[in-house]
């Protein structure tokens, strides 16, 4: 599970921001919306987060892609010479050749089956890691694992899958990915762990993700599906998978006959669906009315495309980060897969859900306490402050109206409408 994710000067974070996932010590909404792995630790099943347009909701949502994918894939995909690609800050001189940091918290099981406390964090220019380190909590006392700056890779007695490869890490790679593509038994646990948290969008209009589901395990995943939709009140009768084989040369008949040869690429499956709905003459029903996928709502192609993550992160008991959560559904849909989430009975695994939204009708004292109710506002430079109700300057009550006061401008993080000012030439009058 996650704790804390930390950024600074990436895209709109400037000044170093954290989010966490650890549950204060507030006793609103503690049975459901909290988990307590041992004494120590408890955290919060779901977030929420909330700002105008352009506050940097979705920069958030970028600094966890990178910061996955540098960590997990550099070592295999990155050659010698290549660019990292890091967006540093975008609107200051002295931050522009970096670097960014990023570091996570988390917790995962080891092989005694005991929760293990992990702190993995690294800074990057365009063209090298400047600094990366891992520490473990075993104990009491966090324990450093290794430590880099820049090619001088340090490893401890705690580490040594590590202490053999370090002369062969590239400036533009994470030792993590390459201990791990080394099959070390640390780092192999936790990029496995990486890899399974899912990162994604309600802006994406086409999530490979059910439909390779589909492709994987077609009865199993009709039934998940339909279940699913009819969980967030979706009348489909059936569902009708079609697939078709496509020859690689008619489609892309310009490809390079390197390319041609390949065996695994002569053959393309694309996989359409097909919703069946109720056929009526007059009020008879007299069957079932088939209409593929591209002619269903938006609604029910967006909680299609959720089908998929959603499943997998209440069946696996990881994180899921939805951008945008709120497009193209309705708010009683929000609730209700939020409250999938904050269900000790649908999430018995403790996945976490954290989502962006200006769905602001959601923001209520039933559906999350305050430390799940997350803000990003801008200054006046560009910089992104991220921020949760419970840090909040003035203390806000459990029970206050959240919604209305966000929208009122109490929290921050809402434009400020009333401050634009357009300026238009009356024709009429000349002026």
């Amino acid at each position: 599970m996650i704790a804390e994710f930390t950024v600074k000067n990436y895209r709109s974070f400037k000044e170093k921001q954290t989010f966490s996932l650890l549950a204060t010590k507030s006793k609103e909404l503690l049975e459901t919306n909290t988990f307590k792995i041992d004494e120590k630790h408890r955290f919060l099943k779901s977030a929420v987060i909330y700002g105008a347009n352009a506050s940097g909701k979705s920069n958030f949502f970028h600094a966890l892609v990178f910061f996955m994918n540098f960590s997990v894939w550099s070592g295999p995909h990155k050659q010698a010479g290549d660019n990292i690609d890091v967006d540093h800050f975008f609107f200051s001189k002295q931050t522009e050749t970096g670097p960014s940091s990023f570091e996570l918290v988390f917790f995962i099981n080891n092989n005694e089956g005991k929760s293990v406390r992990y702190r993995y964090g690294f800074s990057v220019t365009d063209e090298e890691v400047i600094t990366e380190y891992l520490f473990a909590l075993y104990n009491v006392k966090e324990t450093n694992l290794f430590k880099r700056e820049k090619q001088n890779i340090v490893t401890t007695s705690h580490f040594r899958e590590g202490s053999k490869i370090k002369s062969v890490v590239r400036p533009n790679c994470s030792f993590l990915s390459v201990c791990a593509q080394n099959n070390g038994e640390i780092a192999t646990c936790i990029v496995q762990y990486f890899r399974q948290l899912r990162i994604t969008s309600g802006e994406i209009d086409f999530d490979n993700s059910t439909r390779k589901m589909l492709r994987d395990s077609e009865g199993y995943a009709i039934e998940q599906i339909r279940n699913f939709l009819h969980f967030t009140d979706i009348q489909i009768r059936s569902l009708t998978v079609m697939r078709e084989h496509h020859d690689i040369n008619e489609l892309l008949p310009g490809l390079p006959d390197s390319v041609k040869a390949n065996p695994k690429l002569k053959q393309i499956e694309s996989v359409g669906v097909f919703y069946g709905h109720d056929y009526y003459d007059n009020e008879k029903n007299i069957g079932i009315y088939p209409i593929h996928e591209s002619q269903e709502s938006r609604g029910t192609q967006k909680v299609f495309d959720y089908v998929a993550p959603v499943m997998f992160a209440l069946k696996n008991g990881t994180p899921l980060f939805i951008d945008e959560f709120d497009t193209h559904l309705h708010p009683l849909i929000l609730e209700s897969i939020i409250g999938l989430f904050n269900s000790p009975y649908k999430n018995k695994k403790n996945a976490q859900l954290i989502i962006s939204c200006h769905a602001v009708n959601i923001m209520t004292n039933k559906n999350f306490r305050r430390d799940q109710i997350w803000f990003c506002e801008k200054d006046q430079y560009g910089a992104t402050d991220l921020y949760s109700l419970v840090e909040y300057d003035e203390p806000v009550r459990n029970d206050a109206a959240f919604g209305k006061n966000y929208l009122q401008g109490k929290y921050g993080a809402v434009p400020f409408i009333n401050e634009i000012a357009l300026q238009f030439k009356d024709t009429d009058n000349g002026t």
